[in-house]
């Protein structure tokens, strides 16, 4: 036996096999965790006993595949929005994907047909001395019966849940942007919460306004900050804002001709965000709250409600 066989066997020697040394080397230096490594043992244990066939070589096989499948998606858009500051045209660039045809991707997967709702519903349970009402999904709640109550009788609510928060900031050269997630409020939660199939997507790229400390706190430049925010928003809004009017007839993956009226059902953020939603000045301001027209001496007051 050579000295380099030699100096291999020993470094596997605490595992049954070379073999076993090679994969434990490898899933150490991906930083595979345990739910990875276990999906990439059944995987390679499938392809051993015949079960599963597997034809990529190498990384650029794999980039092909993913590339094919993204081309069969709504792509992202670019667009150019204009600001005026100090009188000069300022130019952003907006990426949204579609809202209304990211909404038809959905609706064509015929394995997502059968776990769509589409009517409200009111659910109650016997307490042992009378029923009490509960909710665990959105169409449960008052929201969605009243959104449905005023759609014509063959109208079903198709409800967006957006997501924004300058937390997931992110970069693309020297360009920063934050995303805005979309998911199905007519999936139940234990699907649209998920990064696979019918859960969450990413489906704007807002850009931020960079930060310029002679402008900082001023008001024109705070002003410049929020047009840019709503016009921005206003692209990722454009699809869906005909539909949310006049109903959309589509012939769904269950073969059911459905009337679908676009809705945002949560435009869900962080309170800075929503300051920036509601064009308030945040705790500073008479009115704080992003939702109602509460005072601020009077947010103590859970017992009394307030305009919205």
């Amino acid at each position: 036996m050579c000295l380099c066989e030699a100096t291999q066997d020993r470094v596997s020697t605490p595992f049954s096999c070379r073999a076993d040394f090679e994969f434990a080397e490898l899933a150490h230096n991906a930083a595979l965790n345990k739910d990875h490594t276990d999906d990439l043992l059944r995987l390679i244990w499938r392809i051993a006993e015949g079960h599963a066939t597997l034809t990529f070589k190498s990384h650029r096989d794999v980039s092909s595949a993913w590339d094919r499948a993204a081309s069969q998606m709504t792509p992202f858009e670019k667009h150019t929005i204009t600001a005026r500051h100090k009188r000069e045209d300022l130019t952003f660039d907006v990426y949204t994907r579609p809202l209304w045809d990211w909404a038809l991707d959905l609706l064509q997967d015929p394995l997502l047909a059968p776990h769509f709702v589409w009517d409200a519903q009111r659910l109650y349970k016997h307490n042992g001395a009378l029923y009490e009402r509960f909710y665990h999904e959105p169409w449960t709640a008052d929201r969605w019966w009243n959104v449905q109550s005023s759609l014509p009788a063959n109208g079903v609510p198709f409800a967006f849940i957006l997501y924004a928060d300058k937390t997931h900031l992110s970069s693309a050269g020297t360009v920063k942007a934050y995303p805005v997630f979309a998911r199905c409020g007519n999936l139940p939660v234990d699907i649209r919460n998920t990064d696979g199939l019918g859960g969450g997507r990413m489906v704007g790229w807002l850009p931020i306004v960079p930060e310029d400390s002679k402008e900082d706190g001023k008001l024109s430049y705070v002003n410049l900050k929020r047009v840019v925010w709503h016009d921005g928003f206003l692209k990722l809004l454009e699809t869906i804002i005909l539909y949310a009017k006049t109903g959309y007839a589509h012939l769904c993956s269950d073969g059911i001709v459905r009337w679908l009226y676009a809705f945002i059902l949560l435009l869900s953020a962080d309170y800075e965000e929503q300051c920036v939603m509601a064009l308030i000045r945040g705790t500073n301001c008479h009115c704080p709250c992003p939702i109602c027209l509460v005072a601020s001496d009077k947010l103590y007051d859970n017992a009394s409600t307030y305009p919205i």
